[in-house]
């Protein structure tokens, strides 16, 4: 095939893909990542006269819980104190299906773990009644360094660092949260804000020194968090106390990206090491996760409209960028107005402020730029 004739037929498809967006106005069909609104490791175990009426009742106190498992997690902790309360019939409505594993029965007791499967065209109307705030935004995964301070001497990578073992064997190592259900519950779900250990390769060192860690030197971060193909890095230095036998854990812990200032906290008591670095790690997860929320939370009030130009290499490649954007909760919809063979001229509707909408495209490795008062998204790389 000739090259002419490649491009009248590329010419022809473009053409095409701008009639049809013109007329379907590309409604954001897929707005929220499936996974968001999926609710897993729901243990039961439940007894009953038999074992077919104690599932009967493992399920419908399972489907409960992870209803009030979605709100928590869309929902900032602000606000879980006005979570509703929905009968079984009506959070039955919600569910679209659940899936069983690890299960176990004798002749009345059944036991296994639940994942239920939420409508999201039914839970979003639900909060908006209720008039609570929520947060859709799934962010790149944040890359955790743990620094520990022993005898004077800043660790990272060398041995002994029990701060970052216990790191390791908090992720890798899936020891989660002991104690309440709920506590248990919310941890056994994908985070809003996902989290990674790097492992301490040889790679690892050589981009990343503890010096580089503590200075937040761009440059080295950076490169460490394209590895891990993470969106940026969370240092977390500790140093640890023990005066008259109480443990006492200080640590600080700011994001090189600095959409959160440092924060600083002291943690007392434990058993052990492990148990009180076990405690600090679950408090800063906690208020990682939370503050992304807040930080991601839409004024659903205000519609706004953005043009913007992209340039593209092929075909592909524009398909998907629009893939992309129409994956972000706060777009609503994309309109082409004008397509060539290497840039498109198009503007799209979205929810919230042109801040979030940025950080939102970033998520997804794409560039919202403003440049003399043209807007342009564009591939990062």
């Amino acid at each position: 095939m000739t090259e002419t004739k490649q491009n009248l037929i590329y010419r022809a498809l473009l053409a095409l893909l701008v009639v049809g967006f013109a007329h379907l106005g590309l409604k954001n069909a897929t707005a929220a990542s499936a996974e968001l609104y999926s609710v897993r490791g729901i243990s039961v175990d439940e007894s009953a006269g038999s074992a077919s009426a104690a599932r009967v009742i493992a399920v419908a106190k399972g489907q409960q819980r992870a209803f009030r498992v979605l709100l928590r997690k869309l929902i900032p902790k602000s606000y879980h104190g006005d979570l509703p309360s929905l009968t079984d019939s009506e959070i039955t409505a919600m569910v679209t299906g659940f899936q069983v594993s690890n299960e176990k029965t004798s002749s009345k007791r059944y036991l296994a773990d639940l994942t239920y499967d939420f409508k999201r065209n039914r839970i979003i109307p639900l909060l908006e009644t209720y008039s609570l705030p929520y947060s859709e935004s799934i962010s790149k995964p944040l890359l955790i360094l743990p620094i520990f301070e022993h005898e004077d001497k800043k660790i990272l990578w060398d041995e002994p660092n029990p701060w970052r073992d216990a790191w390791i064997e908090v992720f890798e190592g899936d020891e989660g949260p002991v104690g309440s259900q709920k506590r248990k519950d919310d941890w056994a779900q994908t985070k809003n804000l996902p989290l990674i250990v790097p492992s301490g390769t040889l790679a690892d060192m050589k981009t990343t020194s503890v010096g580089d860690a503590i200075n937040l030197n761009a440059e080295s971060l950076g490169d460490l968090a394209d590895m891990y193909d993470a969106g940026s890095v969370l240092v977390a230095y500790a140093s640890l106390r023990t005066h008259g036998g109480v443990r006492r854990l200080d640590i600080s812990y700011q994001r090189n990206d600095f959409m959160t200032p440092s924060v600083i906290e002291s943690f007392t008591g434990g058993d052990s090491d492990k148990e009180i670095f076990r405690a600090a790690i679950f408090d800063v997860v906690e208020n990682l996760q939370e503050s992304w929320k807040d930080q991601n939370i839409l004024d659903q009030s205000v519609l706004n409209r953005l043009a913007v130009s992209t340039s593209f290499t092929g075909l592909n490649e524009w398909l998907s960028i629009q893939k992309k954007l129409r994956s972000i909760p706060a777009v609503k919809e994309l309109q082409v107005r004008e397509l060539t063979i290497e840039r498109a001229f198009w503007e799209f509707s979205f929810v919230g402020k042109i801040e979030q909408l940025g950080v939102a495209l970033a998520q997804r490795d794409l560039i919202l730029q403003n440049t003399d008062g043209y807007w342009s998204v564009e591939s990062k790389d």
